[in-house]
């Protein structure tokens, strides 16, 4: 009688797996958030590297936050609720010139990702053509109102400078790269710097013009900073989880090797990653940025020209006295 008992047990749990399902992979996947102040192309790399599936083979799934701000990403990733932020490196030392220990784990986008674009309307009054010589166009901007995330900002500091060097002091203006456009179409700002795609919408409107082509390199070679965008964490968390950051870095460096091993299929996951714009659109910035997305690592000179972008730009208590090498978690 044992014996048919547990012969109908087995037969009832053999029946009901089925049903149940094998276990999936990713119930053994470990989530991570990460807080970002917006979705432009500097998180280009990230998320090829989502839709093609390389953190779920790294054991990771990750989710992508996006706050108000840079300094709303960075207050999430202080208060605990997100295990990542994406932050410029201006923001990073100047957080820890405050006496805040946060780190980059990696770069997620190498050189300068903005581009400065001028309304039409305030280009027309200018004695400057757009195709002037680059020390011309940035003396230009002497006096004009040009928006930027922040004062901290990756896309400020390396402007500033290269403006300042010209005999051009700009005046800066605060707003988040999503609200930009409607600033410029209103007559609020003469330009502002940002990524793309929201350096691109005024061009595709017809109502702004490209004066400075950041991404393309139109800019003094002092003023280039290593990085505009970063993935940073608090140096408590990685001492708490140095194998989850390991793996982390290993996904960035995985992203950097199959963008240059199979650019047809990372332009295809960068338009999956964007699917609200145009075949046109991602097919450009892909072209254009795909070797800024497969450098994830910087070195301690990257972060002293970083240092030295800041300083240029702001008068910050602390960063004289900053300590470098502790900016940087190295890579496994």
């Amino acid at each position: 009688m044992a014996r048919l008992q547990l012969a109908r047990r087995s037969l009832l749990a053999t029946a009901i797996l089925p049903l149940l399902g094998n276990p999936s992979r990713a119930d053994d996947l470990r989530d991570i958030a990460m807080a970002v102040s917006s979705t432009s192309f500097v998180l280009g790399g990230v998320l090829i590297g989502q839709q093609a599936g390389l953190f779920e083979k790294r054991g990771i799934r990750l989710k992508i936050v996006v706050m108000d701000s840079g300094s709303a990403a960075m207050s999430a990733l202080l208060g605990g609720s997100v295990q990542f932020a994406v932050a410029g490196p201006g923001e990073l030392l100047a957080a820890r010139a405050r006496g805040v220990d946060v780190a980059v784990v990696a770069s997620l986008y190498h050189n300068f990702a903005g581009s400065l674009v001028l309304s039409k309307s305030t280009a027309a009054k200018l004695a400057v053509h757009p195709d002037a010589p680059q020390r011309d166009r940035l003396k230009a901007l002497d006096g004009l109102v040009i928006a930027v995330p922040s004062a901290t900002s990756a896309l400020l500091a390396p402007v500033r400078s290269a403006a300042l060097a010209a005999g051009a002091t700009i005046r800066f203006t605060y707003m988040a790269q999503p609200a930009m456009v409607a600033a410029l179409e209103s007559g609020a700002i003469d330009g502002f710097v940002a990524s793309f795609p929201f350096a691109g919408k005024p061009i595709l409107k017809g109502t702004g013009i490209t004066w400075i082509n950041g991404v393309g390199g139109d800019l003094p070679a002092a003023s280039l900073p290593a990085s505009s965008s970063t993935m940073l964490a608090a140096v408590s968390y990685v001492g708490a989880n140095r194998a989850m950051v390991a793996m982390v870095q290993n996904v960035m460096a995985d992203i950097g090797t199959y963008i240059r091993a199979n650019p047809g299929e990372a332009k295809v996951m960068l338009a999956k990653g964007y699917p609200q714009l145009g075949g046109d659109e991602v097919a450009l910035a892909f072209d254009a940025q795909k070797g800024n997305w497969t450098n994830p690592f910087l070195t301690i000179d990257d972060m002293r020209h970083e240092l030295e972008l800041l300083r240029a730009s702001t008068d910050l208590p602390g960063l004289a006295n900053l300590d470098i090498s502790k900016t940087l978690i190295p890579p496994p």
